[in-house]
């Protein structure tokens, strides 16, 4: 069986300009590909030089396979623990790599790129910067704090972005508001 990089699965709407993105979510656990089908993944961040590495699976220091989203929360819950554990994944260029979790930044946010098909090349992943939240009664964005795990779970809720409040039938956002 062929390794593949952790990916999510959401409905929403990517929104790019000025060279960054963000993400209408408009479903974080949808049932079924529809034509509002994205796919996140979150990369590791290697010390040092701070390059991303997509996951495909982790193998803890006895061996045992943790794969798909589960590999985040068992880095936030055990990465201190458990430093020999080995992540196989894939640089953002596609090309496969192996390290151990104490060559990782444990206790950063993880940077999300967003697809949009399950297949896409791992190279043609987008950053996202921000990620924008539907909200019935407000005509303008606000800027929010990131949202509790009730609302929004890990790994997306870990993921290195902004988070904003926008109205439900936004088409457009202003990156500039991210800087001020």
């Amino acid at each position: 069986m062929a390794m593949k990089a952790v990916k999510q699965h959401v409905h929403g709407r990517l929104i790019q300009a000025n060279g960054r993105a963000a993400l209408l979510l408009i479903d974080l656990n949808p049932t079924e590909e529809t034509a509002v089908s994205l796919y996140l993944r979150y990369a590791l961040v290697v010390m040092g030089p701070e390059d991303h590495v997509l996951p495909a699976l982790l193998l803890d220091d006895w061996g045992n396979e943790i794969r798909g989203l589960e590999i985040y929360q068992f880095i936030r819950e055990h990465g201190d623990d458990f430093p020999r554990a080995e992540v196989f994944g894939f640089d953002l260029d596609g090309s496969e790599t192996q390290l151990f979790l104490r060559s990782l930044e444990l206790h950063m946010r993880w940077p999300c790129y967003v697809y949009t098909s399950a297949d896409e090349p791992l190279a043609q992943g987008v950053r996202l910067h921000a990620v924008l939240l539907p909200t019935a009664g407000i005509d303008a964005p606000l800027a929010v704090d990131r949202p509790d795990e009730e609302a929004i779970a890990r790994p997306l809720r870990a993921a290195q972005v902004n988070w904003w409040q926008v109205p439900p039938h936004t088409e457009s956002f202003a990156f500039g508001l991210e800087d001020g």
